[in-house]
């Protein structure tokens, strides 16, 4: 679902299919509505495909698969216990040979695996049970029949947490043996009958064997794979990390982790939140080397590699803007005063959103007298005050603030200006990196696609003196003042400022609208800061 105008009516279809249910609604209109819940689940729709979930339980309440899968929305968005209530009677009343049966008691240790991972303290008496219950829900299916091999690996991943953490679960099963079991059931599968998941399956029960030559040459058949998936990368990503810690275990488990995040960074459709302090390990750690990065990703591996802990560096430049006694409400990042015109040149500014810092507080920014600045992944104690605002630009312009601070930022360098935006091809990305939300530090790389821009060679700008850029990228109220950076060098080429929207409409007098967020060129805001300022940038 990378394709921007296909994810468009996508949410298009799943909205006018939801209307109609609220109407008289078909036999038909049932009949499409549960086919898009599962497309709106693969596209990683989950506030669309939760309402309509809802809407089709109201017209056909015992359709276990419809209810197993509305059971996945809730775990997806932080329900876990509401699931576990729907999907506890939806097991019970499945005959155990339905084709749901063994769908809906795997995700019911799904939910309970995540109750055991969101826990502060993995031995509590609540994370110690919910892990008992998750071993349970992967067990029986696995038992029962071999082929249910994801659940079989889940069992496996589990299984070898709790002998970590030396809990007492499932004293008489071996994580070696039932590891052994699943590699058995995955390599008599018939090549034909080998899915995309066959591979993730086998390099983690491969670990769970610890046999890591073959862990990484599994991983490597798929992940290096051209046309491989976000979706791959990001559940073994997410197995390696959660469930076998493997951050904290070993070294070479640590290189195939960050080897992991950066393939998965690169992919259309890829997605990757990091808290500062988790930010501050991954730049601390020692770098896989080159070996394993070629063993995991290819000859390409310590490129991408490279590429990836070059975007880490530029998030220590972004900022949370918080109003003072308050919560974060946007973002901002470091500059040069130079860059823009301005002296002294190596002074190093803030930029924002006019909607986020302005001088009187219009809308629902702040004035600079009640904000305060955090390097969070930089320099989490230190806060800054704001001493004035240089240059601003309202929101129906460039919708910028130019912010001096009251004490010198040290230690910290500022985001690199791009002289030119992308050009204009089929798979061209931007990245951004913010605080979406409210919430910690965080990479934005799903639907990351440019989509246009008002610059040249065939630009038409609207506004006077205004450039605007239009990408696809799942950002938040929180994401205001973001940079947004090129895809080869983490340049910033635009100052993001508002998005989410279904039906923005289409730059350079093209027709229609589009799913879109919109940032205004680093070059406009430059322009006029130095046309308003009556010098030009060094």
């Amino acid at each position: 679902m990378s394709d921007d105008s296909t994810l468009d009516q996508l949410r298009q279809c799943a909205d006018d299919t939801f209307r109609k249910l609220q109407g008289l609604g078909t036999e038909s209109d049932l009949a499409d509505a549960k086919r898009l819940v599962e497309e709106l689940r693969n596209a990683r729709e989950y506030p669309c495909m939760g309402r309509l979930a809802e809407a089709v339980s109201r017209h056909d309440p015992k359709d276990p698969r419809n209810r197993r899968l509305y059971a996945q929305y809730l775990i997806e968005t932080g329900k876990a216990t509401a699931a576990i209530d729907l999907l506890k009677p939806l097991a019970q009343r499945l005959p155990k040979d339905h084709a749901e049966f063994a769908e809906a008691t795997g995700l019911l240790g799904r939910a309970y695996k995540q109750i055991f991972f969101d826990a502060g303290d993995k031995t509590s008496a609540g994370s110690r049970e919910a892990l008992k219950q998750a071993i349970m829900a992967y067990r029986k299916p696995f038992e029962d029949n071999p082929a249910n091999t994801w659940h079989g690996v889940n069992l496996v991943a589990l299984l070898a947490r709790a002998r970590r953490l030396g809990l007492r679960v499932a004293p008489d099963l071996k994580p070696q043996e039932v590891a052994r079991k699943v590699v058995v059931a995955l390599e008599a599968t018939p090549e034909n009958n080998r899915d995309e998941w066959f591979l993730p399956t086998l390099a983690e029960a491969s670990l769970g064997l610890g046999d890591w030559d073959a862990v990484e040459r599994n991983i490597r058949a798929y992940a290096a794979n051209r046309d491989t998936k976000a979706f791959l990368i990001a559940s073994t990503l997410r197995q390696f990390r959660e469930v076998w810690d493997l951050e904290n275990v070993d070294d070479q488990g640590r290189g195939i982790v960050a080897a992991l995040r950066a393939r998965l960074l690169e992919l259309p459709g890829g997605g990757l939140d990091l808290s500062p302090a988790e930010l501050h390990n991954v730049r601390a750690a020692p770098p896989p080397t080159d070996g394993q990065l070629e063993a995991v990703l290819g000859v390409q591996g310590p490129k991408t590699f490279q590429w990836w802990k070059t975007g880490v560096e530029r998030a220590v430049a972004v900022a949370s803007i918080r109003q003072q006694l308050g919560g974060r409400i946007g973002t901002g990042f470091l500059v040069r005063a130079g860059d823009f015109g301005l002296d002294p040149k190596d002074e190093l500014l803030v930029l924002t959103n006019f909607h986020v810092v302005n001088e009187h507080g219009a809308g629902d920014g702040i004035p600079p007298a009640g904000a305060e600045i955090v390097f969070e992944a930089g320099a989490p104690n230190q806060l800054y005050l704001v001493e004035r605002i240089l240059w601003t630009s309202p929101p129906d312009r460039h919708d910028a603030s130019l912010l001096r601070l009251k004490s010198p930022v040290t230690g910290l360098e500022p985001l690199p200006l791009a002289k030119a935006l992308p050009v204009l091809e089929d798979t061209v990305q931007v990245y951004i990196i913010g605080h979406p939300g409210g919430r910690d530090l965080a990479f934005s790389f799903q639907d990351n696609e440019l989509l246009d821009h008002e610059g040249p060679p065939a630009g038409k700008p609207q506004i006077p003196g205004v450039c605007r850029v239009h990408y696809q990228a799942p950002t938040e109220g929180g994401s205001s003042g973001s940079p947004v950076f090129n895809a080869t060098l983490w340049q910033v080429v635009a100052l993001h400022h508002k998005g989410g929207k279904l039906s923005m409409p289409k730059l350079n007098g093209k027709e229609g609208t589009y799913g879109a967020n919109e940032g205004i060129s680093m070059l406009s805001i430059r322009d006029a800061i130095a046309t308003d300022h009556g010098r030009l940038p060094t």
